[in-house]
């Protein structure tokens, strides 16, 4: 029950803020944006856990995940009989505010696949009454020097968006790190010039 007040207040506080915050300089036709899916993807090799090692982020969805580390995402098979065989259940997970906080987790599906690698990202979509939909896009996918595996998403809706840096370890060398967000800031996705907040995974596991 804990978990589930604390979900609601960042929902309430993700309103209020996307209520009250100042127009952006730019346009909101030109904020969410909808970038190419990587080329061959794969959903099934997108299932399992990834660390989040990092993001580029509004201010909304920084209210959401305000005080998290040790941030992953679990994805595996849609559990839905009837289901599109690439429908995606998603659990995001993260500790508040210290490794052994409180563990809150939010469901999240994956639907309407189309091309490989574009999504519909439903949260919560088990609750109607706080439901809602956004863009997600895998936009990034391979390896770094020491051959652990990354992926990077891409998520928007409105004037918000996020751009999720993420890895099969809880890290992955700076210099394929500095080379993603040079490529993402390049492509386009972070028109609000916000900076890359590294995610906090240290004596998390």
């Amino acid at each position: 029950m804990k978990v589930t007040r604390i979900v609601y207040i960042c929902l309430v506080s993700f309103a209020v803020f996307s209520t009250v915050s100042g127009k952006p300089s730019v346009r909101t036709s030109e904020i969410c944006q909808d970038p190419m899916p990587v080329s061959n993807f794969n959903y099934t090799t997108f299932f399992g856990r990834w660390f989040e090692i990092g993001k580029i982020q509004t201010p909304g969805g920084a209210a959401f995940q305000k005080g998290c580390q040790c941030t992953t995402a679990d994805h595996s098979k849609s559990s839905k009989p009837d289901a599109e065989p690439s429908n995606v259940d998603t659990v995001f997970g993260c500790r508040k505010w210290w490794p052994k906080g409180l563990l809150v987790k939010t469901k999240v599906a994956l639907t309407n696949m189309n091309p490989p690698g574009n999504y519909t990202e439903t949260y919560f979509p088990n609750i109607p009454l706080i439901s809602f939909d956004q863009k997600f896009t895998v936009i990034k996918r391979g390896f770094d020097s020491q051959d652990y595996e990354y992926t990077v998403t891409y998520d928007c809706s409105g004037e918000e968006y996020c751009i999720h840096f993420m890895g099969r370890q809880p890290t992955i060398d700076d210099t394929t790190l500095k080379m993603l967000i040079n490529e993402v800031i390049g492509m386009g996705l972070n028109p609000l010039n916000i900076g890359f907040e590294r995610v906090k995974q240290a004596r998390c596991w």
